[in-house]
């Protein structure tokens, strides 16, 4: 790994946070679909919703990892799940095989713990909102142009608000 991913990946993990594990209606699957049930609206998961405090990824409690012996909220844990997630999409999307769809996993970024809470606010969530909106395109026709939407919201995002991410997340797009 070159220096400066390395660098953008050290970034990527002082600005974001990850989800911690829960049970919640994302989670459970349905016996008949491979896919996790997701509720059709969004209403357990928004900017309203509460953070509960005490589980990993909260403040005072944070996801330690060989990545960040200091740990990790859960929204920047959930944001290296986000570039695993997309780095496999592509793979498969440009040998034009079948992908999993990522908006049951990607919407949690509306509650997740942020590693500044004071940033989980309306602009955020409206960020999230535009990303998750080009989530649901990509799942239902995956292709360079959909794809690169994702990542075109991932940077409208970060230039707004933990920039050091930026160079790295621009790699990403599908040239």
């Amino acid at each position: 790994m070159r220096p400066t991913t390395l660098a953008i990946l050290f970034a990527l993990a002082a600005c974001s946070t990850e989800p911690a594990p829960t049970t919640s209606p994302a989670a459970v699957t349905d016996a008949s679909s491979p896919v996790p049930a997701t509720p059709t609206g969004d209403d357990d998961c928004n900017l309203d919703t509460p953070l509960v405090p005490g589980i990993p990824g909260s403040p005072g409690h944070l996801i330690v990892s060989p990545r960040n012996p200091n740990g990790d909220s859960e929204l920047a844990v959930l944001m290296r799940q986000f570039v695993d997630d997309l780095r496999e999409v592509r793979v498969l999307a440009e040998a034009e095989q079948a992908v999993k769809p990522l908006y049951p996993v990607h919407r949690k970024m509306r509650c997740a713990w942020p590693t500044k809470v004071e940033e989980r606010d309306a602009g955020f969530d409206a960020r999230a909102q535009a990303y998750l909106a080009n989530v649901r395109v990509f799942d239902a026709a995956p292709g360079q142009g959909t794809y690169n939407a994702m990542i075109a919201g991932c940077i409208a995002c970060h230039a707004q608000s933990c920039g050091g991410p930026l160079d790295f997340i621009e790699t990403m797009l599908w040239r």
